[in-house]
């Protein structure tokens, strides 16, 4: 486990995943990260790469060639090394090797770096091809923050503020919510949510056709933390319909899989192209308002 901080801010990394662990108001002596259960999702965060979400029937195509992936690719199982580490930064590597060839035919170097200033965190995510020919893949961020509870999981009092109204598309999933079975307008709002009965409705909210560049969680009790977008062409939000008080905030580069999926990676849509040698890099931050 990695530990970075400041005076009023402590992050834990786990270097499975290269994912937060723990995200703590050292002056108001709060754990700010969802920490699992049983009953709702185990999880804490993920780091998304080579896929977002799931893949029709657990499978693609390179060139005709089929491999398999699991939900969000392959980082979750993932030991990353640490290449550096402060007191305050920390960066994580994941090299391609001949493991990885069986699943994703791609030479890779993704680096993780996790980093806190003051109140805020931020997750720089650099993908490089290692390769001598174009590289496609999609990436993404997960973490779920925990909210506050009124009564038995009722989230309700919790809620999402974007610095002005918008009118973005949703990908509306199918009946088990698994796969994307087709885009539409949702309608303008500027606040939404974060209740269960949301989730029971929409399964996951996957948005887009918008400039995404920040938005504010607001909880119960008046806690407000401030994320910097950065502009991702997909922001999706997601927490189990039943259990568990937390909702995630989640920027992709890329979509899970249509009911009617497109096998070859190349035709996917909104899957990335990077060049032979070329770098790509997103960054996402968590700040708590004060």
């Amino acid at each position: 486990m990695s530990i970075i901080k400041s005076d009023t801010l402590r992050v834990e990394i786990n270097e499975t995943g290269s994912t937060l662990e723990s995200f703590y108001d050292l002056k108001e002596k709060e754990e700010l990260l969802w920490q699992g259960s049983e009953d709702s999702w185990t999880g804490k965060d993920v780091t998304i790469f080579p896929f977002v979400g799931r893949l029709k029937d657990g499978y693609y195509t390179v060139n005709g060639e089929k491999y398999s992936m699991p939900t969000h690719g392959l980082c979750c199982e993932h030991n990353f090394e640490i290449e550096s580490v402060s007191s305050s930064r920390v960066e994580h590597k994941f090299l391609w090797s001949d493991e990885t060839l069986k699943y994703y035919p791609y030479k890779f170097d993704l680096r993780v770096i996790h980093e806190v200033v003051k109140d805020k965190y931020i997750k720089t995510m650099q993908v490089k091809n290692l390769g001598d020919s174009e590289m496609y893949f999609m990436l993404g961020g997960h973490p779920a923050i925990a909210l506050t509870c009124k009564d038995c999981c009722d989230t309700s009092d919790n809620y999402i503020d974007f610095p002005e109204i918008i009118d973005p598309s949703n990908y509306y999933l199918d009946e088990a919510g698994h796969f994307i079975a087709y885009l539409d307008k949702i309608g303008k709002f500027k606040r939404l949510y974060c209740d269960k009965a949301l989730m029971k409705k929409y399964a996951t909210l996957i948005f887009a056709d918008e400039n995404f560049q920040s938005l504010r969680l607001v909880k119960g009790d008046g806690k407000t933390l401030d994320f910097t977008l950065n502009d991702p062409p997909v922001l999706a939000f997601w927490s189990h319909p039943e259990n568990g008080e937390y909702f995630c905030v989640e920027p992709w580069w890329g979509i899970p899989d249509a009911v009617e999926a497109k096998r070859e990676i190349k035709e996917k849509e909104r899957i990335n192209a990077l060049g032979a040698g070329e770098v790509f890099e997103y960054s996402f931050a968590i700040e708590i308002n004060r």
